[in-house]
């Protein structure tokens, strides 16, 4: 009866951390994810393409089979009852909930129980390319981590369980790509470490050959793509290479980002050297390991995708944390369980508080799209008088491309990913002007001045063009250079929208 009762009770604590892990999405009206309102008007724009709307007239939609459909598929489908934001709303918050599962059952899979060490990856469901937003990358790890559990517990040997695996890899590589190159790595050096023979490496290969199916499609889809494939920083490299496992958590809160990588790494070395007879499960370490070494060879843009090196440093650590098999010394593993279940807690509620209270105030400087015309065009100027990179990441500077969804209007803040782009702008001179990061007026560095001269230019490029609204956040109205034919229509603190003044 005692046992059944602890058993229940385990379940319940690992449900209730599943579901608190949706909390942070699910409680914001606008969740501070920094990217994803550009997956929002995305969704919008890709749904309503085709109606007859304004939309039409600003953007095309080319569907293709891709690696980085992840959250877009399933939007899709919600669609049909939901509007753009609550359906990405819905899809989006599945994702951290599927990484806590996840690493839960991997747990379970390699050491027959949930470790100290499970406990310890969990913290990383809200990792730094999670924070960013690149939803489909998150969801692509979530599904690459389930995929590798099974083929763990049960690798493939019968023409069914091929077959599965291999749509298993396909849905993977649709998510997107980088969870795809995961799973192979991950399961290449489970598979790696077990070669004691010519037979054994030759049934390793052939376990591999469904996880490789996705190569059909890739080859397809990149073929017919052109533009950089892969690019790495221009200076500071190095450094910067370091960073990635150092930030692996920013964007919550600089002293509790760093401080929670410090303390889980301490509570790591403690579970190896201090908590009594720990081994590693090889299979897993392997593949942390090489992740670790993917995460300073790989470039910074792979495949047009930014951000690709320091989007594998938390998979490497999560795979890490879950070789430490558990302790021989229950109380001592009892110990670092609850560490690492506190970490987690602490970290989702303090995102889900932070993300809630951030939301009413971009709620209130969201109503300033009230003004902008239906179907028109509007261009967003984001002005910067800080020389230092925010160490918060927040959608402020993507929160415009919403009057695409709110007001069916251009902006120039959607994305531009050449190869990757389902929607693209319809005007030639928009698509090689007028996209992401268009918005950005950068400071004067080291002053930390604005660059009112910089923001002329841009206002009267935009005058220009034609823009029949400007949204400009980070200067008072009266200190604003309004260029010619416009005049100020709203004005909220330091957001200010101007328009042309013949509507």
């Amino acid at each position: 009866m005692a046992s059944a009762r602890a058993t229940w009770q385990t379940r319940l604590l690992f449900g209730c951390l599943i579901a608190l892990a949706a909390s942070p999405v699910l409680l914001s009206r606008v969740p501070g994810l920094a990217d994803l309102p550009n997956h929002i008007a995305r969704h919008h724009v890709l749904y309503h393409f085709g109606s007859g709307g304004p939309l039409d007239r600003f953007f095309e939609v080319q569907w293709r089979w891709i690696g980085n459909l992840g959250v877009d598929l399933p939007v899709m489908v919600l669609m049909r009852w939901l509007d753009a934001e609550t359906a990405t709303r819905l899809v989006v918050a599945v994702i951290a909930p599927l990484m806590v599962a996840t690493i839960l059952s991997l747990s379970r899979v390699v050491h027959g129980r949930v470790s100290a060490g499970a406990m310890l990856a969990l913290p990383f469901a809200f990792h730094q390319a999670y924070l960013y937003g690149f939803v489909n990358y998150c969801l692509g790890v979530g599904l690459a981590l389930m995929t590798l559990a099974a083929f763990l517990r049960w690798p493939p040997r019968s023409l069914l369980s091929y077959l599965l695996f291999a749509v298993a890899a396909i849905i993977v590589w649709t998510a997107h790509l980088g969870g795809w190159a995961i799973l192979v790595v991950a399961a290449g050096c489970a598979e790696l470490v077990g070669w004691r023979s010519f037979k054994s490496v030759t049934d390793s290969i052939r376990r591999m050959i469904p996880l490789t199916a996705p190569l059909v499609p890739l080859l397809l889809w990149r073929g017919a793509s052109s533009g950089p494939a892969f690019a790495y920083l221009d200076q500071g490299l190095i450094w910067a290479k370091a960073m990635n496992f150092v930030m692996v958590l920013k964007g919550w809160s600089r002293y509790p980002d760093l401080g929670m990588t410090a303390l889980i790494g301490l509570l790591g070395m403690m579970a190896i050297f201090l908590a009594g007879q720990r081994r590693f499960d090889l299979r897993l370490l392997a593949g942390g390991l090489a992740l670790c070494l993917l995460t300073i060879i790989v470039p910074t843009t792979v495949l047009g995708s930014w951000g690709a090196d320091f989007r594998i440093a938390p998979v490497a650590a999560i795979l890490l944390l879950l070789s430490i098999t558990p302790a021989s010394n229950p109380s001592r593993e009892r110990l670092l369980f609850a560490a690492g279940a506190a970490l987690f807690v602490t970290r989702a509620v303090g995102i889900a508080t932070s993300w809630s209270q951030a939301s009413t105030v971009l709620e209130r400087r969201l109503t300033i799209l009230d003004g902008v015309p239906r179907g028109s065009r509007m261009g967003f100027v984001a002005v910067h008088s800080n020389c230092r990179t925010p160490w918060t990441l927040s959608p402020d500077r993507k929160m415009p491309s919403l009057a695409s969804v709110r007001r069916d209007a251009f902006t120039n803040t959607m994305f531009k990913v050449e190869g990757a782009d389902l929607v693209t702008i319809r005007n030639p001179h928009d698509r090689a002007v007028w996209f992401d990061t268009s918005e950005d007026v950068e400071a004067l560095c080291p002053a930390g001045l604005m660059d009112r001269q910089g923001l002329i230019e841009r206002l009267n490029g935009m005058g220009r063009d034609r823009f029949d609204s400007i949204w400009i956040w980070g200067v008072d109205q009266r200190e604003l250079p309004l260029p010619a034919g416009y005049r100020i229509w709203r004005a909220n603190g330091k957001d200010v929208l101007i328009g042309r003044l013949s509507r």
